[in-house]
């Protein structure tokens, strides 16, 4: 009997011990890409984001179509595709009109590299004098 607990023992302790050594050995595979394709989602200007090729980043502000103003997401090329804004009003306003909903833009990275994608508003009317104003800059790094 004294026999089969120190068996017991060693086997139990031999388990303990090679549980965490597999559990901490990296996989080949660890820093592949997700199946999956989650996308980052950002809705705040400034900010920064790393991604690798294939990898999307949604970029989510607050814009008010009702104003006239259009917002603009330019730049990021050749290291991102930056998708035309789509924008959404919001499913309630309490029978308020000229409510802010939301402008999403889907950002996919492409080539390695450092890159900037601007948001500008760009005012109503087509021979209109006034400059676009900057809203804010999402900085991409693409590894």
């Amino acid at each position: 009997m004294k026999r089969s607990a120190a068996a017991l023992a060693a086997i139990g302790l031999a388990v303990m011990l090679a549980v965490p050594a597999q559990a901490s050995t990296p996989q080949a595979d660890s820093a592949a890409p997700s199946a999956k394709n989650d996308t980052l989602i950002v809705r705040d200007l400034p900010a920064q984001v790393r991604l690798v090729p294939g990898e999307r980043v949604r970029l989510i502000l607050t814009t008010n179509a009702t104003t006239g103003y259009q917002w603009i997401a330019t730049g990021g090329r050749p290291q991102v595709r930056v998708s035309r804004g789509v924008y959404a009003a919001p499913e309630n306003t309490n029978g308020m009109v000229g409510v802010a909903g939301t402008t999403t833009w889907t950002i996919t990275a492409r080539s390695k590299g450092r890159t900037q994608v601007t948001v500008v508003t760009r005012p109503p009317g087509a021979q209109n004098t006034m400059t676009d104003e900057t809203v804010g800059v999402l900085t991409i790094t693409v590894m």
